[in-house]
């Protein structure tokens, strides 16, 4: 789905910014909105052209750091305008984790040319969605050894999709996770806290924790994590309620 607010947007870019979507978040009260970037059309510019407030440690950044952050919040007030709610910055934590104005939760991601915003206001759940490129040389190598156990790397080659692609999803599912338990665990934890229970179906995966992250997150507990694919990419994105 299209808005007046999206092609807005899309014309403020110059060509930053295509294909912005919202799609159906599978997420009672929740939106997800996405869109495709184009690091080469990015210019410092575009910020006050956006209304994207630039941090000041992101003028050190890299070029295409500062990019990825502009897609970024870009989505998360494409996402503010499709609930229907005042268009605020997003501040980051310590962690670098979007800090949310109150009354909302949510979850950013972006990945060599896509970004989403997974949004509600639900402040009862955390969220968490990742956006990867498909990985095919090195970066599939590398999940596949860093990432995933034996017994993964036997499930992602099963499933509807090509092993890379599960392979992918797969690594992307536990980084949605990560991003979704976070506030609860409040430190970092491995990817073999997680593991995969089965190949991935075709519109979702799941993942079981296999070790004790709080009493409330034991181990053993299960997670259903939406996902969808484009030609060069994948997403995956699930919520949690609060303990």
């Amino acid at each position: 789905m299209t808005t007046p607010f999206f092609s807005d947007l899309h014309a403020r870019a110059h060509g930053f910014l295509s294909d912005i979507t919202q799609v159906d978040s599978l997420i009672p009260g929740a939106v997800l909105v996405s869109a495709s970037y184009d690091e080469a059309a990015f210019s410092d510019d575009l910020f006050d052209r956006l209304d994207i407030p630039q941090p000041p440690i992101l003028t050190r950044a890299v070029p295409r750091r500062r990019a990825e952050f502009l897609a970024g919040r870009t989505m998360a007030q494409a996402a503010m305008a499709s609930l229907g709610v005042p268009l605020l910055p997003v501040e980051n934590a310590p962690s670098r984790a979007p800090l949310w104005p109150k009354g909302l939760s949510g979850s950013i991601s972006h990945a060599r040319g896509r970004c989403a915003c997974l949004l509600s206001q639900d402040t009862g759940r955390s969220f968490g969605i990742d956006t990867e490129a498909i990985a095919e040389g090195r970066s599939l190598n590398a999940i596949l050894t860093q990432t995933l156990s034996k017994t993964e790397r036997v499930l992602v080659s099963n499933g509807p999709y090509p092993a890379n692609t599960n392979a992918t999803l797969t690594f992307s599912a536990k980084e949605a996770l990560f991003k979704a338990l976070y506030p609860q665990v409040g430190h970092h934890f491995g990817f073999d806290a997680a593991t995969l229970t089965e190949p991935p179906h075709k519109d979702s995966l799941t993942l079981s924790l296999t070790t004790n992250l709080t009493d409330t997150l034991p181990k053993g507990s299960r997670f259903d994590i939406h996902l969808t694919l484009t030609p060069t990419h994948v997403s995956t994105w699930l919520s949690v309620p609060k303990p």
